[in-house]
């Protein structure tokens, strides 16, 4: 098991690793280490603390790919729909339409950016924005994806790892 790890999944800051990682990053915030369960990739939420949902998406303005500039920040992927149709459950008219399906939303952002000195573990290289769904349909005007830029336009401020658990309380 740890040759298959350290051959597919020792690149922390790949694209397809960052998210589950922000995702265990919020569940340790929140949680006891016995109280995290292994994780769902399928479910309509990331995490769940004091009966509400929370999704977790992720960014960083560096990649593990070479890069001629720092990634733009956008998170996507906020609205969703259902995940299986099947004609046997529910005919493709009964889907819901897309739209946010978590109470919370954590938007982290590993904005470190110098590759020389990268330490995705390193929690100072973090910040967190948090928003409630509300607040989300507010400031994205409803859309599908949000920007670093329209969040600080709108004076979202992010939080740190330190803070994390303080301000996802406050929004519970």
């Amino acid at each position: 098991m740890l040759e298959f790890w350290q051959y597919g999944f020792s690149s922390l800051n790949s694209n397809v690793l960052r998210g589950a990682l922000a995702e265990y990053i919020v569940e340790n915030a929140l949680k006891q280490n016995s109280e995290i369960e292994v994780r769902s990739p399928w479910g309509d939420y990331d995490v769940l603390f004091k009966d509400k949902k929370i999704e977790v998406k992720c960014c960083s303005y560096i990649q593990d790919w070479d890069q001629s500039k720092l990634t733009t920040i956008k998170w996507s992927g906020l609205k969703a729909t259902e995940l299986y149709y099947s004609e046997a459950v529910k005919k493709l008219s009964e889907l819901k339409t897309s739209d946010y399906k978590s109470d919370i939303y954590v938007l982290a952002l590993f904005k470190h950016q110098d590759h020389a000195t990268l330490d995705i573990l390193d929690m100072d290289q973090w910040c967190f924005y948090i928003l409630s769904k509300d607040k989300l349909r507010e400031v994205s005007k409803d859309k599908r994806s949000i920007s670093l830029a329209l969040l600080q336009k709108n004076g979202i401020e992010p939080v740190s790892f330190t803070d994390l658990a303080e301000v996802i309380k406050y929004e519970s």
